[in-house]
C-alpha cells in the first residue's frame, strides 16, 4: 500500500514540530540537522598566524567590511529558511566549515534574522594553514552540549601539511545521547588519485572516533557530517567509514548514507566542469534506523538548492552562486549547497 504522509507543523517547546502519518493515524514530532560549507567566511583582519592575506581589504580579493557583512546577510538568509517548510523553528543543529574563527560564527548566528533562535556555537581553533575550521551551531532548546573535542588529521601523503581537525560534539538531543562529527576532509589538491590516501586517513579516523563513542554508549546516535571532498561512492566513504545506501536492510557494522542514492540519481552539492559532485554528506549510525519512532529516527534527507542560490546566467548557470568566481567578486552565497536531514519521533 502506497504510504501517504502529510505534515502539519507548529512550534512546540523543546521539540521541533508536529506531523501526522495518515494511514496509521500516528502523530510525530519533526526536527532537522544540517551542514553547510560557507566558502571562505573570513573576517577582514590579517592574522599573522594564518594564510588569510587574500581576505583583507588590501588583499587580492579586496575583502572589505561591506563585502563581509553582505555575505553574513546572505548566509543568515539561507539558514533562516532551511527546513522551515516542515519545522517553523528551523534547524536544531547545523555543522559549518570554512570559517576562520568563532567571531565570524557569532556574527552569523547573532544576525537579526537568526537572533530569535538563540543559536550557540562550539568552535575550536585548529592547525589548518589557511586558518579555516569546522564549527558546530545548535539551538539550546533542543540540544545540550556535554563534551567537545577536536581530533587532528594526519596526512600520510603530506606529513608536514596542516589540515582541518575533526570537531566532535557530544550531548543530549531532547534527552537522547547524540554525537556529531563535523568534518572538512583534505582537498583534492594535486588530483583525486594523488590525494586519495589523505581522505582515506581522515575517514578511518572519523570511523574510529564513532566506534569509540558507540563502545561507551551503545544507544548513542551518531552523525558523521561534512565536506568530505569525496563523493558517496568513493573509497574513503564506502570503505573508510563503511557505508550502505538502503535503510530498509540491516547492514550490521555499516553506516547509512542517505546521500548515496541522491548522488547516483545525478544530484550534487557543487559543480565543476559541468559535472556534479556530492561532497557534503550526513552519514548515520544504525541507532537512527529502528523505524519504531519511539526515539528520534531518520526520516528524510534534502539538498537546499533553491533557485536564488544558483547562478542564473553565464558559463556557470545552475551552479551554486558563489562569493567569487574566477577571481571576480560575484556577491553570492557559497560554492556549495547546504544539506540537512529530517528526524521524527512519535508524539
Amino acid at each position: 500500500m502506497k504510504k501517504i504522509l502529510k505534515l502539519f507543523c507548529f512550534i512546540f517547546p523543546f521539540i521541533g514540530c508536529y506531523s501526522q502519518k495518515l494511514e496509521k493515524e500516528k502523530s510525530y514530532y519533526l526536527s532537522a540537522i544540517g551542514f553547510w560549507n560557507l566558502e571562505n567566511l573570513y573576517d577582514t583582519i590579517n592574522d599573522v598566524w594564518k594564510n588569510d592575506e587574500d581576505f583583507t581589504p588590501e588583499g587580492v580579493n579586496a575583502w572589505t567590511a561591506s563585502r563581509y557583512w553582505h555575505k553574513i546577510d546572505h548566509l543568515a538568509e539561507v539558514i533562516e529558511q532551511m527546513a522551515t517548510d516542515v519545522c517553523p523553528d528551523g534547524l536544531a543543529i547545523i555543522g559549518l566549515c570554512e570559517v576562520e574563527n568563532k567571531s565570524v560564527v557569532l556574527d552569523l548566528i547573532h544576525h537579526q534574522s537568526l537572533k530569535k533562535r538563540n543559536y550557540q556555537c562550539v568552535h575550536i581553533e585548529g592547525p589548518d594553514a589557511r586558518g579555516v575550521d569546522p564549527s558546530f551551531v545548535y539551538n539550546p532548546r533542543y540540544f545540550q552540549v556535554i563534551k567537545s573535542l577536536a581530533y587532528p588529521v594526519h596526512l600520510p601523503s603530506e606529513p608536514n601539511h596542516k589540515t582541518r581537525d575533526i570537531l566532535v560534539v557530544s550531548g543530549l538531543f531532547n534527552g537522547e545521547a547524540l554525537t556529531v562529527l563535523v568534518n572538512h576532509w583534505p582537498s583534492r589538491r594535486g588530483g583525486e588519485l594523488v590525494s586519495r590516501n589523505n581522505r582515506n586517513a581522515a575517514a578511518r579516523l572519523a570511523r574510529h572516533i564513532a566506534d569509540s563513542v558507540e563502545k561507551q554508549n551503545q544507544n548513542a546516535k551518531i552523525v558523521i557530517m561534512g565536506d568530505l571532498n569525496d563523493d558517496p561512492l568513493n573509497e574513503s566513504v564506502k570503505k573508510g567509514i563503511g557505508t550502505y545506501n538502503d535503510s530498509r536492510f540491516d547492514a550490521k557494522g555499516l553506516y547509512y548514507n542517505p546521500m548515496e542514492k541522491l548522488f547516483v540519481q545525478g544530484t550534487g552539492t557543487l559543480a565543476w566542469q559541468d559535472a556534479w559532485n556530492l561532497f557534503d554528506q550526513t552519514i548515520l549510525n544504525a541507532n537512527w534506523l529502528n523505524q519504531d519512532f519511539k526515539t528520534w529516527q531518520f526520516y528524510a534527507v534534502r539538498i537546499f538548492n533553491k533557485a536564488f542560490l544558483r547562478a542564473d546566467y553565464g558559463a556557470f548557470k545552475g551552479y551554486p552562486l558563489r562569493t567569487y568566481s574566477s577571481g571576480t567578486y560575484t556577491g553570492g552565497y557559497s560554492d556549495h549547497f547546504p544539506v540537512y536531514f529530517l528526524i521524527a519521533k512519535e508524539r
